[in-house]
């Protein structure tokens, strides 16, 4: 008969059913209390984040609980790996491993709206993946919902809450450093205008069964240089984002017939036979009409005037 040294022992423990070994450490719980302390942390969440964000850009969202996902960590983000934004959170304190997720509509519609003036409500958004412009400017989300986070299981304001960059996709599972835990995902119905999508935080069982949840505060007054902080953001991620240019020279025209022989090596002239004029755009947008020039052995191009008459061609970018 064994002894209670050899229960004890990492030989006795292994030999214990896997999850009932995770209840007994505190790594695994049961449905009534994860769902429990889910929809506490859920409700505070929610309410933050419709302050924050009304706060922040003036605009009006509906965040309520949704459904609470319980399993491994790697099998619950997989799941969610479809029309989504991502990114990686820490709580100083609380967990440094936190995942995020947010559909792709609501990046999208937020960016329409802020940088285009659209009205929420006439919005018609399909999901896609995010272009660059708009993959920087989910950050604004999830800074959002880290802070919302944070203020529901953290009173202390020296703590530290911080994101990585977000991404289109997981990491692949041989690459992902965060071990494959017990977890639970929260998730968060988002209703912005006509558009419904999910917010959803990944985190562990074991720091989720451990939190006290905060009431939410009440709203601070004031802040009244949130909203153009926000803009003012927005509008510089617009600035600085790489954009592939992409400049056309206009060929003398050809019959079909003729195009159809052309063979490696042959020659095609330009239509202009002065100065090559040509126009320069990108995303599919004409911007300026340039001239085509030499600067020692590079070709150039020189700037001469816009290519149209709309001034706001940055706002296409997104």
């Amino acid at each position: 008969m064994g002894t209670l040294a050899d229960t004890a022992s990492p030989a006795g423990l292994s030999a214990f059913d896997p999850d009932l070994l995770s209840r007994m450490t505190g790594e695994l719980g049961d449905r009534i209390a994860i769902e429990s302390r889910g929809l506490q942390l859920q409700s505070v969440i929610a309410q933050q984040f419709q302050a924050g964000f009304l706060k922040s850009t003036g605009l009006v969202i509906d965040v309520r609980p949704g459904d609470i996902l319980r399993g491994r960590r790697r099998a619950l983000i997989e799941d969610l790996n479809h029309d989504i934004a991502c990114c990686d959170a820490t709580i100083r304190g609380w967990s440094t491993e936190v995942s995020h997720f947010c559909g792709t509509k609501l990046v999208i519609a937020l960016v329409e709206c802020l940088l285009g003036g659209s009205d929420p409500d006439d919005l018609d958004v399909t999901a896609r993946p995010l272009s660059n412009i708009e993959l920087d400017m989910s950050m604004v989300v999830f800074e959002q919902l880290n802070d919302s986070l944070k203020a529901a299981v953290s009173s202390d304001s020296s703590i530290r809450a911080s994101i990585a960059r977000p991404g289109s996709s997981i990491i692949d599972a041989d690459d992902d450093p965060v071990p494959d835990f017990h977890a639970v995902a929260l998730c968060l119905n988002v209703e912005f205008g006509s558009v419904t999508t999910a917010l959803t935080i990944v985190v562990s069982q074991a720091v989720l069964l451990k939190t006290k949840v905060i009431a939410a505060p009440k709203a601070a007054k004031g802040d009244k240089d949130a909203k153009s902080d926000w803009a003012s953001r927005l509008s510089k991620n617009v600035i600085r984002s790489q954009v592939d240019l992409e400049a056309r020279i206009n060929l003398e025209p050809m019959r079909i017939g003729d195009i159809s022989r052309l063979q490696p090596g042959d020659l095609l002239a330009f239509a202009d036979t002065g100065d090559i004029d040509v126009t320069l755009g990108a995303n599919g947008k004409d911007l300026f009409s340039c001239a085509m020039g030499r600067s020692g052995q590079r070709y150039m191009l020189r700037v001469q005037k816009p290519a149209g008459p709309d001034e706001d061609w940055k706002n296409d970018f997104a």
